[in-house]
């Protein structure tokens, strides 16, 4: 389970693993939660990408040495559950084998990982737009540069009040609606600190 500046991804194990994966850093990671394992936190991957490991189902010692079996080197299944009312994530990794729908079955160390569906774009250095206030609630709201045409983010806000973020200073057009007529503000300043308020009627 990795995340950073970019989306969240989930690597879901096989469900017959005979090649064995894990991930087994020389240093711990930086910035972990407290008690984590050393494995997560904040690393640069074999092509210097930044990324964050939340959780990783790594097979045991005795795994690794065993050889031979299937179903016991960390094979398994994810479930994604999306909860639509509360904008939630929740990805979960399972054991091959086992019941689910049993309270007294256990997912693999580090599971269940829960996010907001805003945790897929919500970068730790950021430049503000206006915040909108719409008559209508949870709109599809659309961010474009202005310059390149280029999406830089497209979500179904939660609510009638929302301020987008962006990567860098510029211009911006805001597209807000859905169907054959939403609504465009073109030439939107992104800033630093945005106190402006946009109020759209739909």
């Amino acid at each position: 389970m990795i995340g950073g500046d970019a989306v969240y991804s989930f690597v879901t194990p096989a469900i017959a693993n005979y090649w064995m994966r894990w991930w087994d850093p020389k240093e711990p990671g930086k910035n972990k939660a407290k008690d984590a394992p050393y494995y997560t936190g904040e690393f640069l991957d074999g092509y210097q990408n930044k990324i964050t490991v939340e959780a990783v189902g790594n097979p045991t010692e005795a795994q690794k040495e065993e050889g031979g079996k299937l179903s016991t080197r960390v094979a398994g299944f994810g479930v994604i559950k999306y909860d639509k009312p509360d904008r939630t994530i929740t990805f979960e990794c399972w054991p091959r084998n086992v019941d689910i729908m049993d309270p007294n079955q256990e997912q693999y160390p580090g599971w269940p990982v829960t996010i907001s569906q805003f945790d897929n774009f919500s970068p730790k250095t950021s430049f503000q737009l206006p915040t909108l206030e719409l008559s209508k609630e949870d709109q599809i709201v659309t961010v474009k540069h202005s310059a390149t045409k280029e999406v830089v983010f497209s979500v179904r806000i939660n609510g009638k009040t929302y301020q987008p973020k962006v990567l860098e200073l510029g211009s911006y057009s805001i597209e807000i609606g859905e169907g054959d007529t939403p609504i465009t503000y073109f030439d939107i300043q992104a800033e630093k600190t945005n106190r402006k308020k946009l109020k759209v009627k739909l």
